[in-house]
């Protein structure tokens, strides 16, 4: 298998799609480690929710309670305000379940949901039906759109300055989406070029591949380290940019 083989196995999806009848439902690993994830969260929260009885339980929950006030205090409240508490379960759930299919993909035979376009895509659209959800609930319809012209504009400029704001909406819905795909597609395929290396000098002679060996290890482990702190610090930002965003068409120019 040569390194173009390599690279492409690991960004194409595998796609064990099921006829029913006359359609076609897709089962891709993808799926399947959004499936997954998505059990274990329903599953554990669950079960964090009913173990105040004993210690662990005490303890988790404790956890839980510390992970709600960290969104509430540091993204929700301070970029939304007040408005933003009853939105406060999807901040919550946004936050674990990007973070949980970001360290999916460093479990063996998974796959990291959030390296899929299709995956963030998606993510993002939900984002984005809360932005609209929260202009039109808080300022109406005619308030939203009037929100998109900042107060004392010419209007002469209006014109020109609306479809902008239209399109600034729209372009950080695509933001949300391309920036978690680009970084953890881009953190994965460095770890496939690494082992790579291996592989590659070793073609050109066994001893300087076996030579390659510790420090391309020594540096996979470093960048596998490395993983896991980006799995958290995307979750993070994706989260933060959602509220920030929300909280932009709440409390409008």
């Amino acid at each position: 298998m040569d390194v173009v083989e390599i690279i492409s196995h690991h960004i194409l999806d595998h796609d064990w799609g099921v006829a029913l009848g006359g359609f076609r439902l897709p089962i891709t690993t993808h799926t399947v480690t959004l499936f997954a994830v998505s059990l274990v969260l329903l599953l554990g929260l669950h079960w964090v929710s009913l173990g105040r009885k004993s210690r662990t339980g005490r303890l988790l929950t404790t956890l839980a309670e510390e992970y709600v006030t960290f969104i509430r205090d540091g993204m929700v409240l301070p970029n939304m305000g007040e408005e933003g508490r009853r939105f406060l379960p999807y901040f919550c759930t946004l936050f674990l379940f990007v973070l949980f299919c970001a360290l999916a993909g460093l479990i063996p035979n998974m796959k990291t949901a959030t390296a899929n376009i299709s995956v963030t895509a998606a993510l993002a659209l939900c984002s984005g039906g809360l932005i609209l959800y929260c202009g039109l609930k808080f300022h109406g319809l005619i308030g939203f759109l009037k929100g998109f012209v900042p107060s004392g504009t010419p209007g002469w400029l209006v014109p020109l300055l609306f479809p902008l704001e239209v399109l600034s909406l729209v372009i950080k819905v695509c933001v949300l989406a391309i920036r978690l795909f680009a970084n953890m597609l881009s953190g994965h395929m460095v770890l496939i070029c690494l082992l790579l290396i291996i592989f590659i000098v070793g073609q050109m002679h066994i001893a300087a591949g076996a030579g390659a060996f510790l420090p391309a290890m020594a540096l996979e482990l470093f960048m596998t380290c490395l993983e896991l702190l980006v799995a958290f610090l995307q979750a993070y930002v994706f989260t933060l940019l959602t509220s920030i965003f929300a909280g932009s068409v709440i409390h409008t120019h």
